[in-house]
């Protein structure tokens, strides 16, 4: 069945080659939030730098719908993670994918408890006997508090 009545008249001739929009190719600066701490606004130029924003979408050339108006925003009040030293910032092209393997010899189901390899006893560490047992028989339904009590010091020591 036919769509009548959607998308109007076309303004394009058969066979004639159009260029592509030019209006989406321009760039937005680089621009920083004021009041931020030493350093930060270096951080987020450079991050503005590596990766640019496009321009802003003009109205229309998409379906989507506009997105709400933003809140006003209130200064952050200080915290704990504020206070402690942050994590180490990768940027692209900072992991080494493509490097070789640091494992060679390790099957790739190492810790995971299928396929060639040690299971996950190797990421955790297996119980050592007595313990092993201890915690079996805490396990089991009627075990005493004592009993969980011993099961738990001697994992811990490593017994």
């Amino acid at each position: 069945m036919p769509r009548t009545g959607k998308g109007g008249p076309r303004n394009g001739k058969v066979g004639q080659m159009y260029g592509n929009r030019t209006d989406l190719n321009t760039s937005l600066p680089v621009t920083t939030v004021t009041g931020q701490g030493y350093g930060e606004a270096a951080q987020q130029r450079a991050a503005q730098q590596a990766i640019p924003m496009g321009s802003t979408p003009v109205a229309g050339a998409t379906s989507a719908p506009a997105p709400a108006p933003a809140a006003p925003q209130q200064m952050p009040q200080a915290t704990m993670s504020d206070q402690m030293p942050a994590a180490p910032q990768t940027y692209p092209g900072d992991m080494p994918f493509l490097q070789p393997t640091m494992y060679p010899n390790e099957p790739i189901t190492a810790g995971i408890d299928s396929g060639p390899g040690p299971g996950s006893e190797a990421l955790y560490g297996t119980p050592a006997p007595v313990a092993r047992d201890l915690i079996m028989a805490a396990q089991r339904p009627g075990a005493s508090a004592l009993l969980m009590d011993l099961a738990h010091a001697a994992a811990t020591l490593g017994l």
